[in-house]
């Protein structure tokens, strides 16, 4: 009877030794998953609101420094919708008459790393993206005209 209780004890304490190293992991585990996922939308975040942005200025007629305040506008909205609010974003806008580029650079603190130096406190993101300016009815009525230059018209 003695024999039977000692072993039902020593089964709990093997029970309790090994949740007392499994419990932890899981949770660090766990944690570190979450950190990742934000880091992830984060950056992809930051890439489509960039080429979103410098898409739809390129749409905009006129010279650079209006694809510039369309670009700059297309970005203030489109950081107003994020999930998840970045501490500082840097923005560098360039047009010109060919092309737009737009320039999102941030740095995205690590939960928990407080403690560390602070270089590792903290991750640089940086999203360019680039849109061509592009004419679709001149690009279609010149190549109309190089088609019937071609037929000898």
């Amino acid at each position: 009877m003695v024999d039977k209780e000692r072993k039902r004890k020593e089964k709990n304490a093997y029970m309790t030794l090994e949740a007392c190293f499994i419990m932890p992991i899981t949770v660090i585990l766990t944690a570190f998953l979450l950190i990742l996922t934000f880091y992830l939308y984060t950056v992809c975040f930051l890439n489509q609101a960039a080429y979103i942005a410098a898409f739809r200025a390129s749409l905009t007629d006129g010279a650079g420094y209006e694809r510039e305040a369309k670009a700059e506008e297309e970005l203030e909205k489109l950081l107003a919708e994020a999930l998840i609010r970045l501490p500082e974003t840097q923005k560098e806008i360039e047009a010109s008459s060919f092309r737009v580029t737009v320039t999102l650079k941030t740095e995205w603190p690590l939960p928990g790393l407080a403690v560390l130096p602070a270089d590792l406190g903290s991750l640089q993101i940086e999203a360019s993206k680039e849109a061509l300016v592009r004419d679709a009815p001149a690009f279609i009525r010149g190549m109309r005209k190089l088609a019937r230059i071609g037929e000898g018209g």
